[in-house]
């Protein structure tokens, strides 16, 4: 249950116009889209900066960057929505799985590591 209004085309005139792309897209309007649709300038930074994000990464690497995040973070909502693209974009569920794991992997060693205060001794080579 959402803790705000859902706005499904009943923002401003803006919002209304990117939600019938976004549901031209998904063939509906998915709840984070509704949820961000009060005001078109917001739905609208959003959505460029989805699409900007990530440029010259091929779509199945975007999109297991997103699961991968996404449930280091703990979102359900984007980790089943950003799954379902990452499948219809051809990665496989053992890719899924693989980027989960090394999502958590490295949850555990920042966690870790934040936490003790470590020297950063492992730099990249400056050539």
């Amino acid at each position: 249950m959402a803790i705000t209004k859902l706005y499904e085309k009943t923002g401003d005139e803006k919002a209304v116009e990117i939600q019938k792309q976004i549901e031209k897209a998904f063939g509906f309007i998915p709840e984070t889209f509704q949820a961000m649709g009060r005001h078109g300038d917001f739905l609208e930074s959003v959505t460029k900066l989805s699409e900007a994000a990530g440029k010259g990464l091929d779509p199945k690497t975007k999109e297991l960057i997103c699961i991968a995040v996404s449930a280091a973070n703990g979102c359900a909502y984007c980790v089943e929505a950003h799954r379902a693209l990452a499948l219809r974009s051809g990665v496989t569920e053992e890719e899924i799985t693989a980027a989960v794991e090394v999502a958590s992997m490295m949850s555990m060693f920042n966690t870790y590591n934040k936490s003790i205060g470590l020297n950063h001794d492992i730099k990249a080579d400056k050539g």
